[in-house]
């Protein structure tokens, strides 16, 4: 048995970071293992989920969304805080960039990810050095679905990231443009493993849902502005002669028929997948549950912000074809066996690596 520090987003108040941090710590923890979040106190997450919110580049009219937006964020944090005491168990202590060497002798091994742990940020600016463990020793190093969170890094980029990932004992990623990354800074292989919200089965996310809704609905839940994605749900309601409940804290435009939940508790967010008689989605983490709860989903994968590659990746990967274009989809057939047999092999083989580094 090993004692496990994580360090991954887990401040984020966004849903699917928080979720894939649980499922990886209980996993861990299910081996075996005493595991624990390491409490890092990122600047930038922590600053960017503040209620109030200013910018110096644009002081107006940041000042103008913090007033309207004051009591949504400040909900958020509320929700999300519920979750944390009862179902992550963090760190004794919280820790900034400095003092992420205090808890070196804490733990046998860290484990950075999943989540976009390892994105290069934007030319001029460097990574988060904590995510790439620069404060552990080399023989504590591993990682588990950690992203990029882009399908390339500049050259620029490559001499810096270079020198971060010096000394992990194991390269795990979530997506193959990842795996192609870590060869082309280090040299080295890396393996490929799903996101650590399939290492759980869906029997253990049902017993933290819960149920707000009863009567048969359609949910939307987008975290890129959309494209076509409302049209297709408004028409899907018509169609279906049922109602839309939509995810979202962004105020915009009502539509007719749609119901707005604005943040809800993290396990009213799960309820809301759970019983949901459709998914129009276009998150990644929202293709994750309407897949372990087996929903009727549609994604859009072509946003307003570019195209999301790893919930295209992920449904190729099942054999799904259900994507949102141009404010249409078609209803193909799901082989629901089909999809679980892929994601048990893909389980075994993560649960596989993660036995082997915590042994």
């Amino acid at each position: 048995m090993k004692k496990v520090g994580i360090v991954t987003f887990h401040r984020a108040k966004n849903y699917g970071a928080v979720l894939q941090g649980y499922a990886l710590q209980k996993t861990v923890q299910s081996l075996g293992n005493e595991c624990e979040i390491i409490d890092y106190k990122c600047e930038n997450i922590d600053n960017s989920y503040k209620p109030f919110q200013f910018s110096k580049s644009d002081p107006v009219k940041s000042l103008a969304k913090s007033v309207i937006m004051f009591r949504k964020r400040a909900k958020r944090i509320k929700s999300f805080s519920g979750f944390y005491n009862n179902y992550l168990k963090l760190s004794k202590k919280s820790y900034t960039d400095r003092e992420m060497v205090n808890c070196k002798t804490e733990y046998d091994i860290f484990i950075s990810g999943s989540d976009q742990v390892w994105g290069p940020g934007k030319e001029g600016v460097n990574p988060d050095s904590a995510y790439f463990l620069d404060f552990a020793d080399d023989s504590q190093k591993y990682s588990y679905a950690a992203s990029f969170g882009v399908s390339n890094v500049s050259d620029e980029k490559i001499p810096v990231l270079k020198s971060l990932m010096k000394g992990f004992q194991a390269f795990s990623v979530r997506e193959q443009s990842a795996v192609e990354i870590v060869k082309k800074v280090t040299g080295e292989d890396a393996f490929c493993h799903i996101d650590p919200t399939f290492l759980l089965p869906c029997e253990e996310w049902k017993k933290i849902a819960v149920s707000k809704v009863k009567t048969p609905y359609i949910l939307v839940f987008n975290v890129k502005p959309v494209k076509s994605l409302l049209d297709f749900a408004e028409k899907l309601s018509q169609e279906k002669n049922i109602p839309v409940i939509y995810i979202t804290d962004n105020p915009q435009k009502k539509h007719q028929g749609f119901t707005y939940v604005s943040a809800p508790t993290v396990e009213e967010f799960l309820g809301y997948f759970l019983n949901a008689a459709y998914t129009v989605t276009n998150s990644f983490h929202g293709t994750a549950f309407s897949l372990i709860f087996r929903k009727n989903l549609f994604v859009e994968f072509e946003t307003a912000r570019g195209f999301n590659d790893r919930a295209c990746n992920l449904l190729t990967k099942v054999g799904i074809n259900r994507e949102i274009k141009d404010g249409n989809a078609e209803e193909t057939e799901i082989l629901w066996d089909k999809v679980e047999e892929i994601l048990n092999i893909e389980r075994n083989i993560a649960i596989e690596y993660l036995e082997q580094i915590t042994e």
